[in-house]
């Protein structure tokens, strides 16, 4: 009988004590001034740096545009400054000559690296292609002039003359091709 009497009353006091756990636990504390000039420099910071991409996409996409209308221009130029520091290289004594075309080679070396520069601001464009094929054009033509340095009958017949002319061909005829924008 005690047996019954000690289970009942766990059984009341149980519920009981249970429900009294969960309401103490449940209290929420009012909004503060503090909670809400946090929220407020939170919506502040968010505004912020939203506007600050918006600024960034913006200032990308204009870059990219600057560089896309100027590529075919600057790849034309890039062309013409090699043909002339060739015919440079070639017309000088014999003596000299080792030195200008360490310094055309160079500047292949620097052409290319530009480019490739280029590439990366390009991506995602329809000159995305053309800048890598500038590049590996300058770059080509940086191991041609090494090639043509030591021999300059056998230039022509070079490896690199090959690939070099099918760049040159693919970005000519895609500077003829796509828009500018």
């Amino acid at each position: 009988m005690r047996y019954r009497k000690s289970a009942a009353l766990f059984a009341i006091l149980l519920p009981a004590l249970l429900l009294s756990g969960c309401a103490t636990t449940a209290q929420i504390s009012p909004p503060t001034a503090m909670t809400a000039t946090q929220a407020s420099r939170t919506a502040t910071l968010a505004l912020r740096a939203a506007r600050e991409a918006r600024q960034k996409e913006a200032a990308i996409r204009a870059q990219k545009a600057q560089a896309a209308q100027a590529f075919c221009s600057r790849w034309q130029r890039g062309l013409r400054l090699a043909r002339r520091n060739l015919m440079g290289c070639a017309q000088m004594p014999a003596r000299e000559q080792p030195f200008c075309w360490d310094a055309v080679s160079q500047w292949s070396a620097d052409e290319g690296t530009a480019f490739t520069r280029l590439s990366v601001v390009l991506s995602n464009t329809p000159f995305y292609a053309a800048s890598r094929q500038a590049a590996t054009f300058f770059s080509l033509s940086q191991s041609w002039i090494s090639a043509c340095r030591k021999d300059h009958e056998s230039c022509a017949a070079a490896p690199q003359v090959t690939r070099m002319q099918s760049l040159k061909a693919q970005v000519n005829a895609r500077c003829q091709t796509l828009p500018l924008r």
